[in-house]
């Protein structure tokens, strides 16, 4: 066949298929239009559109042989249940045991996960990382036949190695399915939790914080309504959401005593900078393309970095009235160094984790963060003798945060507002480095926090930082400090907290090297 007739036949076929479209969608407008819609009401874009027409065959395959013509996106379950297919993060493969790495390989990431809880809690941070279920997990019994499986999965292997590090990880499975048989969890089309389904989880998470680090975060009281509103995005993913009811499903509305109103701002995804924040009223904070804050002036002063997904939405409402500032990060947009300047720049108190499941075995989310030139070293092995400082016998300049009582050995430091500071701006060493041993009695918990500058001109900044975490009781540091820091002039922040302390030893050492002293 030749060319001119090959592109013959090919237009002739064209202008038949596009002749049909108008017809054919005229036809379905008529069959299934609403009440009181007549042919004026027909869109005229929607003429020659397949979208219709793809809509209402999927719409017959769903309700009349319970099969999805898009599986890889949305499988069809029981009792009108829609469920996320195997293109996002493998969810089929994860929940029937498939897709299941090895020990090895799970070790590894749980020992990756277990740093970065050591890198938060070493800066005196609060962390907690949360599994938010798939739906697959919370309505088994309403998955296709075909989907059937009562083994081990890849959840339950992170969640027994997790524990066996004593990470700080929460699973919801067991609490949502505990809560599922009064009303439902989950929307029947949508891929996510409903309100009372986000409310449950928001309350055990704060619980936990509260059981396994005594941070008192307050609940708000409020209530679930019952109304009802339209499809999700599992039904969009099919194209029928136009053809079922805009009541569709059942919907849990939070309802509270009185309305609250909330500072809300944008952050650059970028450049981490925040822009000014607008007040607005209490309402969900959306993250997936931007991450956002909000400041609420609360009697509560906890700030909190959210690292989450679109699951966090619902209960965003909830955090909103319970912590007094959130960050609010998607887990793919901020991890490793960028993630370690942030917190530097905004110094949360509390970290929570919220990963979906399907999504929770992620690199991102374990990114190693490197750390600071300033160490922990033991110093047992170490005859230190060059002492280079002491807060007693060695000039420095001080704010007026603060005053110093010398009596008998040990300095009592009386901090009358936070951070009381004091700069080395004479001290000086020839050494390659310095070990700071550091002994103080606190009568709380607080931070203690060096500022370092690589070079001179440089200025201070919550980058270029190093913080401790001090308990309440006695503490007792031993940093290995490199000597340019101090030649730089060091900036130290002997404790964050107004109180009462006893600092029983502040003293530099210098050494050549690690385990050499000079």
């Amino acid at each position: 066949m030749s060319y001119k007739k090959s592109t013959q036949y090919f237009l002739l076929l064209s202008i038949v298929l596009i002749s049909i479209l108008p017809i054919a969608n005229t036809l379905i407008f008529l069959v299934f239009s609403k009440n009181n819609q007549t042919l004026l009401d027909l869109d005229k874009k929607q003429l020659f559109s397949t979208d219709n027409i793809e809509s209402y065959v999927n719409y017959s395959a769903y309700k009349q042989f319970n099969i999805s013509l898009v599986n890889n996106k949305v499988i069809i379950g029981k009792d009108g249940f829609l469920f996320l297919g195997n293109d996002f993060g493998r969810v089929l493969d994860k929940t029937k045991g498939i897709f299941r790495p090895s020990q090895k390989e799970i070790e590894q990431w749980s020992d990756k996960l277990k740093d970065l809880q050591n890198w938060y809690e070493n800066q005196g941070i609060k962390f907690v990382i949360v599994i938010a279920p798939n739906k697959h997990s919370i309505y088994p019994e309403k998955l296709p036949h075909w989907m059937e499986y009562h083994g081990k999965t890849i959840t339950d292997d992170i969640v027994e190695s997790a524990i066996k590090r004593s990470v700080h990880l929460l699973d919801l499975r067991p609490i949502l399915l505990s809560k599922k048989e009064d009303k439902p969890l989950y929307f029947k089309t949508d891929t996510h939790w409903n309100q009372r389904g986000a409310g449950f989880a928001f309350e055990a998470i704060i619980a936990y914080l509260n059981r396994k680090h005594n941070v008192n975060i307050i609940i708000p009281n409020y209530r679930f309504d019952q109304t009802y509103q339209g499809t999700g995005d599992l039904a969009n993913f099919l194209k029928i959401s136009a053809i079922l009811d805009k009541n569709y499903e059942k919907s849990y509305p939070y309802r509270f005593d009185k309305q609250s109103k909330i500072c809300k701002g944008d952050i650059d995804k970028e450049e981490s900078n925040l822009s000014k924040c607008q007040e607005v009223e209490n309402q969900i904070m959306y993250i997936n393309n931007r991450p956002l804050y909000m400041i609420n002036n609360t009697i509560q002063k906890h700030k909190l970095l959210l690292i989450c997904d679109s699951f966090s939405e619902t209960p965003s409402v909830l955090y909103n009235r319970s912590f007094n500032t959130i960050y609010k990060w998607h887990f793919s947009h901020i991890y490793g160094e960028k993630l370690k300047h942030f917190v530097n720049q905004t110094q949360p108190n509390i970290v929570i984790y919220q990963i979906v499941e399907r999504d929770f075995y992620n690199n991102h989310i374990v990114t190693p963060i490197s750390k600071s030139n300033i160490s922990s070293i033991d110093v047992s092995h170490l005859a230190l003798k060059e002492k280079i400082f002491t807060l007693s016998h060695h000039p420095y300049t001080q704010n007026d945060q603060f005053s110093l009582r010398f009596n008998k050995g040990v300095v009592e430091l009386n901090a009358t507002k936070h951070d009381p500071i004091i700069t080395l701006n004479q001290t000086q060493s020839q050494s390659n480095n310095v070990v700071l041993s550091y002994e103080i009695d606190s009568p709380i918990d607080t931070t203690f926090q060096i500022f370092y500058k690589e070079t001179k001109t440089s200025h201070y900044n919550q980058k270029d930082s190093y913080r401790v975490a001090l308990k309440k009781g006695n503490n007792r540091l031993n940093l290995l400090i490199p000597s340019r820091y101090i030649n730089n002039t060091l900036r130290v922040d002997l404790v964050s907290s107004v109180g009462n302390y006893k600092i029983k030893k502040f003293e530099m050492y210098g050494m050549n090297s690690y385990g050499e002293q000079k």
